[in-house]
C-alpha cells in the first residue's frame, strides 16, 4: 500500500492527533468510528457506506472485518505499534475529515432547544455537529438574508444511515414513508421520532455501549414551499402550508414536519441512547431502592431478626429437635463405620 517511510509518517501523524484528543474528543471519535463501521456492515452498504475511504474500496467482507477489528479508542496510543497499516490509514482518515467536527455537549442543552409536550426519554450522550465554513455559508445563504427563519425538529433513523447523512445530507427521494407526501419526515416530539430509531448492535469495544440508537435534532430553513407543517394560530387559509402536493392522506398532522427539499435541512445534534447503559442505570436504581428500604425500615428489621433468632434458639432446645439430632448421628455413624445397633 505504501513505502516504509510513508507508513512511519502516517504513524507519527496518528500519534500526534491521538495525543491532542481530550476525553470528550475520544467519545466523538468513537462515535465516528462506530458509524463508519456500522455502515460498512449494513445490508445497504452500497448506499450508506459513502463516503468510503479509498483504501477500503473493493475489500472483501473478511478484509473489512479485519480492518475494523480494533481495541477501545482509549488504548490506541499504547497499541500503536500493533496496528496494521490499513488500520493506521483508517484512523488518520477519520481524524482528518474536514466536512464537520463532532463535539460532545450536555444532553440538557440539546433537549432545551425544542418545546416538548410529551415526555422525553433521556439520552446517554449528545453531540453537536460543527460544519466547515463552506457548508455553513451554503446553508445560511438559503435563508435569503434571514428572510426565512430556522426551526429545530427531530428525525429518527437507523444507525447505519447516519454516516452517509452526516457527510452527504438527507436523500428524501429514498424515503419509503410517503403517506403525507414525498419528502423527509421530522417531528417536534422526540418520542414520535424514536419509533424510527431501532437499537443496533455495534462493535464490542465502543465507549458508548454495545447497542445504540440515534435520534437526530435537525436544523430546518422554514421555506413554506418546501417545508410543510402546522403553524401557530392556523386558519383555514393556511391549509396549503401543511399539505404536500402528492399527499395520499391530506394535510401533515400536528407535531410533524415534511421537508421536500434536501438542501433546506441538516443534522445539528445527535442524541445517542445506549441500551447497556440503561440496563446499568436500572440495576443501580434497584440497588438504590433496596438501600432506601433497608434504611427506612431498620427498626422493624431488627425486631424481625431478633424474633427469628428466638425461634431458632427455642427450636434447637426442643425435644423434637434433640430426637431427630440423635437419630441423625446414629445414621451417620452407621454409614461411616459400617455398623449400627438400635438400642432398645
Amino acid at each position: 500500500m505504501s513505502t516504509v517511510k510513508n507508513i512511519e509518517e502516517e504513524k507519527q501523524l496518528l500519534s500526534e492527533r491521538l495525543n491532542a484528543l481530550s476525553t470528550k474528543d475520544l467519545h466523538a471519535f468513537d462515535l465516528q468510528l462506530t458509524l463508519l463501521r456500522t455502515a460498512s456492515e449494513s445490508y445497504k452498504r452500497e448506499t450508506v457506506f459513502k463516503p468510503c475511504p479509498p483504501f477500503l474500496a473493493g475489500l472483501s467482507d473478511d478484509e473489512l472485518r479485519t480492518a475494523f477489528r480494533l481495541p477501545p479508542v482509549v488504548v490506541f496510543m499504547s497499541v500503536l505499534e500493533e496496528l496494521s497499516e490499513l488500520q493506521i490509514f483508517l484512523l488518520n482518515w477519520l481524524l482528518t475529515r474536514d466536512t464537520f467536527k463532532l463535539n460532545m455537549v450536555p444532553v440538557e442543552h440539546v433537549l432545551s432547544l425544542v418545546k416538548h409536550h410529551l415526555s422525553v426519554p433521556t439520552p446517554n450522550f449528545a453531540f453537536e455537529i460543527n460544519y466547515n465554513q463552506i457548508r455553513n455559508e451554503r446553508f445560511n445563504d438559503l435563508t435569503q438574508n434571514d428572510h426565512y427563519q430556522k426551526l429545530f425538529a427531530y428525525h429518527g433513523t437507523r444507525l447505519d444511515n447516519l454516516h452517509s447523512i452526516l457527510h452527504i445530507g438527507f436523500l428524501g427521494h429514498m424515503n419509503k414513508l410517503s403517506l403525507f407526501g414525498s419528502g423527509t419526515y421530522f417531528s417536534v416530539e422526540p418520542s414520535v421520532s424514536l419509533h424510527y430509531s431501532p437499537f443496533a448492535t455495534v462493535w464490542p469495544n465502543s465507549l458508548l455501549g454495545k447497542r445504540l440508537s440515534c435520534l437526530l435534532l435537525c436544523e430546518i430553513i422554514d421555506q413554506p414551499d418546501h417545508v410543510k407543517r402546522a403553524t401557530e394560530n392556523e386558519t383555514s387559509n393556511d391549509q396549503e402550508r401543511r399539505t404536500v402536493r402528492d399527499s395520499q392522506a391530506g394535510a401533515v398532522p400536528d407535531k410533524y414536519v415534511v421537508v421536500t427539499s434536501n438542501e433546506l435541512v441538516r443534522v445539528k445534534y445527535i442524541l445517542i441512547y445506549a441500551e447497556s447503559n440503561e440496563l446499568m442505570q436500572n440495576d443501580q436504581g434497584t440497588r438504590s431502592r433496596l438501600r432506601t428500604f433497608l434504611s427506612a425500615n431498620r427498626y422493624h428489621l431488627y425486631l424481625f431478626f431478633y424474633f427469628l433468632l428466638l425461634l431458632l434458639i427455642g427450636f434447637f432446645n426442643s425435644n423434637l429437635f434433640k430426637f431427630y439430632w440423635r437419630l441423625f448421628k446414629k445414621r451417620s455413624n452407621h454409614l461411616l463405620f459400617g455398623s449400627w445397633h438400635v438400642t432398645q
